[in-house]
Formats: structure tokens, sequence, C-alpha cells
């Protein structure tokens, strides 16, 4: 047996372990954190209005990306070997992550005062650039355009109440 059948069936056999401790956990979460976890109102009568939707929603496509993940690990005539080159990091990684922590913190922290809508703009703008887009128009467009129509979704479409900060009474 050679040193790459070897290397090819370690591979195949990570990948296994990958997709089914993934499927376990969405398993898991379904059964046990979701319930215990989120309160469902009595008096929500429509599943897409919960609170308990959106979790269970993206526990389903965890799991069915992890059942897909197991046949392919299964029955893909190729599994990447583990001889393959790994990405460098970014060299201002450390830089990076704590900009993200300061981002995931305003997000946590601001929206009471500034409002959803205008805290998912500032970050999103900042992610964006983060992320290597230089082109005001895109940052500009992209940034107010996506968390305005995601705010306008979850406020009048799934009735759900955001924090309107600087915003309220103009939406």
């Amino acid at each position: 047996m050679s040193t790459s059948d070897t290397t090819h069936r370690r591979g195949r056999q990570r990948e296994i372990v990958f997709a089914a401790l993934t499927l376990l956990a969405a398993i898991l979460f379904g059964l046990f954190v979701i319930p215990a976890g989120v309160t469902q109102p009595a008096s929500v009568k429509h599943l897409p209005l919960s609170p308990v939707f959106l979790p269970y929603l993206l526990t389903i496509a965890v799991g069915v990306f992890a059942l897909v993940h197991l046949a392919e690990a299964l029955f893909a005539p190729h599994i990447p070997d583990e001889d393959a080159q790994a990405p460098d990091p970014h060299p201002r990684w450390p830089l990076r992550l704590a900009a993200l922590t300061g981002l995931l913190l305003i997000y946590l922290l601001l929206p009471e005062t500034l409002g959803m809508l205008l805290t998912a703009i500032l970050v999103t703008i900042v992610l964006m650039a983060m992320g290597g887009e230089r082109r005001p128009q895109i940052l500009l467009g992209v940034g107010i355009a996506v968390p305005l129509v995601v705010y306008l979704f979850f406020v009048h479409v799934a009735q759900v109440p955001m924090p309107e900060g600087l915003f309220e009474g103009w939406f």
C-alpha cells in the first residue's frame, strides 16, 4: 500500500468524522438546545413568526449540509489529502481579529442607542472594507441597501420589533 493511499484514506476518515460530528451536533441542538434555550410564546400561531423558526431552520440547514458532506466523504472518488497546502493566514490577522471583536461588541451594545438599522449599516460597511472592498459606491450601496432590506423584512413582514434608536418613527 502506498503512502498516497494511506493519506487519502486518512483524509476520507477525517471528513467522515467531521461530517458525522456535525450531523450529531445539529441533531442535539435541535432536540435539546433550542427547546431549552428559546421560549415560544403561545400567542404565536404561525411558525415563521415564532422565535424558534430561525434556529430550527438554521439547524436543519446545518444537518442537511452535514448529510451532503457525509455522502460526499463516503462516495466521492477524490478527497483532499493531508499534504494539501493550507492557506497562509493574513499577515495582520491579530489586528483583524481584534477589529472583528470590536465590531461584534458594537453590534451587541449600540442597537438600543443608534438603532438596529444604523448599527447594521455601519458594521456592514466596515466588514466590507475589512474584506478588501475599496469602491465607495459598492461600500455605500451594498452597505446601506442590504441592512435596509433585511430590516424592513423583519419589521414589516415578519413583525419582529427592532430597536429604532435615532430612526424612531421613520420606518
